[in-house]
C-alpha cells in the first residue's frame, strides 16, 4: 500500500463506501466554519461602519472648539480742578507675559512634538536623527528665550526662577484638580468605563474566548477605559512675568520679538493720584472690585478671572463712579480642544470714562491743609482782650483734628473742603503694611472727612440763628439795652465765660454787641422769652441736623435737640433745652458744612444753597423745593426770613471782627478787607478741651465766600481758630479770590 497523509478531520472510507468520518469531528468543523464566517461578517461590517460613520465622529471631536470673551481694559475718567490740575487719572501700565508652554519645565512633550511637526515635512520626520536634533533645538530655543527675557526685563535668575515656579505650581494645581474631578466622574458606578475587559469564564472553550476577544477589540473605541487628560485653559495661555514694566522694557520687548518667542506685552492702566495728599478726602480712591461685588458688575460673557474692574470707595471716586467708570471692550476668542487660540476678534471697542471737574481751588485747598497740619502740631499762646471766648491767656491745646470749608455764598461751589489729619492716596495705589498700619492705628481717625462727617456742638457760632429766631418771633428788640450781670438767675449756672474768669458781666449791651462779645446771658434771656419751639423751628428752617445734599458720600446729619416729640406739658425740660440750644450746647451737633451753609444764607439774603464739589456740567442734583428762580435748582428760599432781620445779624457779625470790642478783632482782622464772622468755644466732656470754631463770610459788605474753621478739642474759638481764619483770608487776598476793598474797612487807631 502506498503511504498517504492522514487528514486530521477525515478518515478513509471502507471498502463498502461507508464514511469513516467521526461525527463529533464533523460537527466541530461546521461550527468553526460558521464562527469564521460570522467573525468575517463582523469585521467587514465594522470596517464599513468606521468608514461611513465613525470618521465623522472622530473629525467632529478633533474640530471641537470652545469660545469665551476676554476683557479689553478701558480708561476711567480723570478728576481735574478748574485750573486743569490733575487730581486723579489712569496711566498706562505695561505687563510682560509669557506663554505657559514656553515657561513649563520640563517642556510638555506634546507641545514639543507639535513644534517639531511645524518645522519638518512628513518625509523629514522619517529621519529619526533629524527629529532628535530638531527636538533639541526646540528645547534650546526655550532656554535662549529665558536668558534674553531676563536681560531685557532686568530680572535676576533667582527672581525669574521663583516666578516660573510659582506660575507652574498654580497651573499644575488647576490641572490636577480638573482632571481629578473628571476621572471621578467617568469612573463612577454604572459608567461603563471601568478600564477592565469583559470577564471571561475559564471553562469556555478556545473558540468562545477568541470570539469574546475579537468582539471586545472591535466594539471598544481606542482609549476607552482610560480617562483622557483634559487640557485646561491655563496651560495654553499667557502668564504675567513682570507686572509693572517700564515703557523702555515694553519697547525693547516689542523690538525683539524674534528673540522672544512666546512673549507679549499687554497694555493696561492703573489709577494714579499725582497730588497724593491734596484733597484726599474729596478726591477719594478707586480699587479693584472684590469677589462679592463682581456679580453686580460682571458683563455678560465675562469670566471672573478676566474681570479687573475698579470701583470708587469714597469721595468723588465713589459718588461719580457712574460717570468716571470706563466701559471695557470685549474680544471674542475661539480655542481648539488643546485650548490653542484659533480665532480672535474684537466685538466691542473699549470706551473711556468721562472726566469730572472739581470746583476746588487747588492752591487754596493746599494752603488750608497746611494751616491745619501746622495747627495740629502746635498752637502758640496769645494774650488777647477779655471776651466770652477768652480763657485767660492759658496755652491752647493741640487739636486732635480740624476742618476748613470755603464756599461760594451764591452757588454753593466749594473752593476748600480740608480735613485734618490727612493721608496720602498712594496708600491705595501701592503701600507697605507699615504705612497702612501707621494710618489705621492713628487714634485721630485720618480717614474721616471732617468737613462733612464731623458733627460737633457748635457753641457760640449758633447765636446768629438764635438771634434770627428771637427777632422773627417778636421776642427781641435789637436796639433795646440789656444788662448782663454775668449770669442769668444764679451765679453758679447759665453764666458768661467772662464772669467765670473775671467775676464781671458785659453791662448794658444791644444785639450787635451781644454778637460781637458773644454774651451768653443775652441769648439765654432771648431763649427764655421766645421759648424752645420757635428756636427749634428756625434750626429746622436752616436745615441743621440734616444732610446738606453735597455730592459726596458719607455725609452726617448731626442732631437738633427736641427733634423727637417732647410733651408740651414738660415745660421745665423745654426751658432747659432752649437755654442749651440758644448757645450751641445741649445735644446740638452740626457739621462744618452745615455751618458754612448757614453763613452763606445770611450773606446771600436768605437762600439755602446746595454745596457741591463738582462743576455744574457734572452735577446730578435735584431740589425738593423750587424757588422763584426755576433755572437754579440748587437754591431754596428760607421762608419767613426778612431782609431787616438779616441786616441786623450782618451788623453784629461785622462787629465781631471789625470793632475793637469784638472777639475776633485782634486775631482775625485784616487791613485790606472787611471780614464778618463769629467765634465759638463749644464745651465738651470733663477733662477734654473745648472745640474751637470761627465762621463767617468775606468781604463783609459784598459777600462772596462763606468760611468755617473748626479745631476739634482746639480750645478757644477766637484764639485758636481765629488766627487760622486770618491766614486763610490773607491767602484768598493774595490769590485774587477776594478783591482788596480798603474802603469797607474802618481803621482803628491805637487799638492794636
Amino acid at each position: 500500500m502506498r503511504n498517504q497523509p492522514l487528514n486530521s478531520i477525515f478518515t478513509e472510507r471502507d471498502a463498502g463506501g461507508v464514511s469513516l468520518i467521526d461525527p463529533p469531528t464533523a460537527f466541530r468543523f461546521y461550527m468553526l466554519l460558521v464562527a469564521f464566517c460570522g467573525i468575517s461578517v463582523v469585521v467587514v461590517g465594522r470596517v464599513a461602519w468606521v468608514q461611513s460613520q465613525l470618521q465623522d465622529r472622530y473629525l467632529s471631536a478633533l474640530n471641537t472648539t470652545s469660545a469665551d470673551y476676554e476683557v479689553i481694559p478701558a480708561r476711567d475718567g480723570r478728576i481735574l480742578s478748574e485750573s486743569s490740575a490733575v487730581l486723579a487719572a489712569d496711566v498706562d501700565q505695561y505687563s510682560v507675559q509669557v506663554h505657559y508652554r514656553w515657561l513649563q519645565d520640563p517642556a510638555d512633550e506634546a507641545w514639543v512634538a507639535r513644534r517639531i511637526r511645524s518645522r519638518l515635512t512628513r518625509v523629514e520626520r522619517r529621519d529619526a536623527e533629524l527629529v532628535e536634533r530638531t527636538r533639541q533645538e526646540v528645547i534650546d530655543s526655550r532656554k535662549r528665550m529665558w536668558s534674553h527675557l531676563m536681560t531685557v526685563t532686568n530680572l535676576s535668575l533667582p527672581d525669574f526662577q521663583a516666578k516660573q515656579k510659582s506660575i507652574q505650581q498654580k497651573v499644575t494645581r488647576i490641572s490636577e484638580s480638573v482632571n481629578r474631578r473628571h476621572r471621578n466622574s467617568t469612573a463612577g458606578p454604572g459608567s461603563g468605563n471601568t478600564g477592565t475587559h469583559e470577564t471571561q469564564n475559564p471553562s469556555d472553550g478556545l473558540l468562545m474566548r477568541m470570539a469574546t476577544a475579537v468582539r471586545s477589540a472591535l466594539t471598544t473605541s481606542p482609549g476607552a477605559g482610560v480617562a483622557a487628560t483634559i487640557v485646561v485653559r491655563e496651560e495654553e495661555t499667557f502668564h504675567e512675568i513682570v507686572r509693572d514694566a517700564s515703557f523702555d522694557v515694553a519697547a525693547r520687548v516689542h523690538e525683539q520679538t524674534h528673540l522672544l518667542p512666546g512673549v507679549r506685552v499687554i497694555v493696561g492702566n492703573r489709577r494714579t493720584y499725582p497730588l497724593t495728599t491734596t484733597a484726599s478726602h474729596i478726591v477719594g480712591a478707586r480699587t479693584l472690585v472684590r469677589d462679592d461685588e463682581r456679580n453686580d458688575r460682571l458683563p455678560e460673557g465675562i469670566q471672573h478671572h478676566d474681570w479687573t474692574a475698579r470701583t470708587g470707595r469714597f469721595g468723588v471716586e465713589r459718588s461719580y463712579d457712574h460717570r468716571l467708570q470706563g466701559i471695557p471692550g470685549l474680544r471674542h476668542v475661539v480655542r481648539n480642544r488643546r485650548m490653542e487660540i484659533v480665532e480672535s476678534k474684537i466685538e466691542r471697542q473699549p470706551v473711556s470714562g468721562r472726566d469730572v471737574v472739581l470746583t476746588l481751588d487747588v492752591d487754596l485747598q493746599r494752603h488750608a491743609e497746611q494751616l491745619l497740619a501746622e495747627t495740629l502740631l502746635d498752637v502758640p499762646a496769645h494774650l488777647l482782650s477779655r471776651s466770652d471766648d477768652d480763657d485767660g491767656g492759658s496755652p491752647q491745646p493741640v487739636p486732635t483734628g480740624g476742618s476748613i470749608v470755603v464756599m461760594d455764598v451764591t452757588t454753593g461751589r466749594l473752593l476748600v473742603a480740608a480735613s485734618a489729619p490727612g493721608f496720602s492716596l498712594s496708600l491705595f495705589t501701592g503701600s507697605s503694611d507699615a504705612e497702612w498700619n501707621a494710618v489705621n492705628e492713628d487714634r485721630r481717625h485720618p480717614f474721616i472727612s471732617r468737613a462733612i462727617a464731623m458733627a460737633l456742638p457748635p457753641g457760640s457760632v449758633i447765636k446768629p440763628v438764635t438771634a434770627i429766631a428771637a427777632l422773627e418771633s417778636g421776642g427781641l428788640n435789637p436796639d433795646a439795652p440789656f444788662h448782663c450781670q454775668g449770669f442769668l438767675t444764679q451765679p453758679d449756672e447759665h453764666r458768661c465765660l467772662i464772669y467765670r474768669l473775671y467775676g464781671a458781666g458785659h453791662d448794658d449791651i444791644t444785639l450787635t454787641r451781644a454778637l460781637a462779645q458773644s454774651c451768653n446771658v443775652y441769648f439765654f434771656s432771648a431763649a427764655t422769652t421766645m421759648g424752645f419751639l420757635p428756636l427749634r423751628e428756625w434750626c429746622d428752617r436752616f436745615r441743621l441736623g440734616r444732610e446738606c445734599g453735597i455730592d459726596l458720600p458719607f455725609e452726617q446729619n448731626g442732631n437738633v435737640p427736641g427733634s423727637r416729640v417732647i410733651a408740651i406739658e414738660d415745660q421745665r425740660r423745654l426751658a432747659r433745652e432752649a437755654l442749651g440750644l440758644a448757645i450751641g450746647q445741649s445735644s446740638l451737633t452740626v457739621t462744618p458744612l452745615q455751618m458754612a451753609r448757614v453763613m452763606a444764607a445770611i450773606a446771600n439774603g436768605g437762600w439755602l444753597v446746595t454745596p457741591h464739589v463738582v462743576s455744574a456740567d457734572g452735577m446730578a442734583r435735584t431740589a425738593t423745593d423750587i424757588d422763584d428762580r426755576p433755572q437754579d435748582l440748587s437754591r431754596r428760599r428760607i421762608s419767613g426770613l426778612t431782609e431787616g432781620t438779616l441786616a441786623r445779624i450782618r451788623e453784629g457779625l461785622r462787629a465781631v471782627v471789625q470793632e475793637p470790642y469784638g472777639t475776633g478783632y485782634k486775631t482775625v482782622r485784616l487791613e485790606e478787607v472787611a471780614i464778618a464772622g463769629k467765634s465759638g468755644t463749644a464745651e465738651t466732656g470733663p477733662g477734654k478741651a473745648a472745640h474751637a470754631w470761627f465762621v463767617g463770610y468775606v468781604p463783609a459788605e459784598e459777600p462772596q465766600y462763606a468760611f468755617v474753621v473748626v479745631l476739634e478739642h482746639g480750645g478757644s474759638g477766637s484764639r485758636a481758630a481765629g488766627p487760622v481764619t486770618r491766614e486763610l483770608v490773607r491767602k484768598m487776598l493774595d490769590t485774587g479770590l477776594v478783591s482788596v476793598a480798603k474802603a469797607g474797612v474802618e481803621k482803628e487807631v491805637g487799638n492794636q
